[in-house]
């Protein structure tokens, strides 16, 4: 009886506990046991590569050291250019989303004491090309699915918008201090440029910014990848500043035409160059 005992008690020690459903990034093709909560869901996660055409050729951005030129003949020094992207989401082959199971919840209180809770996709990337930065915007589960897009937002929507950065975590994206990135009766700024013009006699605007929720833009690009189930997905983006100023008339164009002008480039200055598998 005690030697069936031990031997019994054995046998469950040498039982290895794991993720088993395939899905997942840490499955365990030799676990015996399905562990109930240690499965970790696939990410999507964005690396942005920063470039600015000039011609027929493509450069690295450069802070002040670096004029660029505009057709027009005008030419100028990057002080500091950066954007908001919001709500990254995948399209498969049907044209269906493939939904992401990422949230964030916040607690504030009303004038009346009362707590008020507000949950959106926590999906949000800070675009800088000073900043080199790799972001999770997203949990995405699936069996293996073909991508035709990639879908995201210029900027935040409303609510994001009325909470500004103290409601954030230090390590969040939106926890922001630049006057850059969100100022106080303006919200958070879509995009933006500070600029320094080579020939500063022509007054021509030294800073231009996105925001409010007309600018609040939906951007898709085309992707073309299969997604494996139980992979970590790092989509490399390029964004091409060049195409910002396309059509632009700094000498004729009002502020305001300068803007939509702007917007309309924007939304058409982003590529994927690649897609690689991780299962880090």
């Amino acid at each position: 009886m005690y030697l069936k005992v031990f031997l019994l008690l054995s046998c469950e020690q040498e039982l290895e506990e794991g993720c088993l459903d395939y899905r997942y990034t840490n499955f365990l093709v030799n676990a015996d046991i399905n562990c109930s909560q240690c499965c970790k869901l696939p990410e999507l996660r964005i690396l942005l590569r920063h470039r600015i055409s000039q011609g027929d050729s493509l450069y690295p951005v450069n802070y002040l050291n670096q004029p660029y030129g505009l057709i027009s003949g005008d030419s100028f020094f990057i002080e500091n250019i950066s954007f908001i992207l919001s709500d990254f989401q995948v399209v498969n082959l049907d044209n269906k989303v493939i939904p992401s199971l990422d949230s964030t919840y916040i607690r504030t209180i009303n004038q009346q004491k009362d707590s008020v809770f507000y949950t959106f996709l926590n999906s949000f990337l800070i675009g800088n090309p000073e900043l080199f930065q790799k972001k999770k915007v997203g949990a995405i589960f699936h069996d293996g699915v073909g991508v035709k897009s990639l879908k995201f937002h210029l900027g935040v929507n409303n609510t994001v918008n009325s909470l500004g950065p103290t409601y954030f975590p230090v390590n969040h994206p939106l926890f922001v201090s630049q006057n850059s990135l969100y100022q106080k009766d303006k919200g958070y700024i879509f995009a933006n440029m500070d600029l320094k013009w080579k020939d500063q006699s022509k007054k021509f605007p030294s800073n231009l910014s996105l925001n409010g929720n007309q600018f609040n833009t939906l951007i898709e690009i085309p992707v073309s990848a299969v997604f494996r189930a139980g992979y970590h997905q790092e989509v490399t983006i390029e964004v091409d500043y060049g195409i910002w100023f396309k059509q632009i008339d700094f000498s004729r164009d009002s502020q305001e035409m300068i803007r939509q002008k702007w917007l309309n480039n924007l939304v058409t200055s982003f590529k994927v160059v690649s897609v690689m598998e991780k299962i880090d």
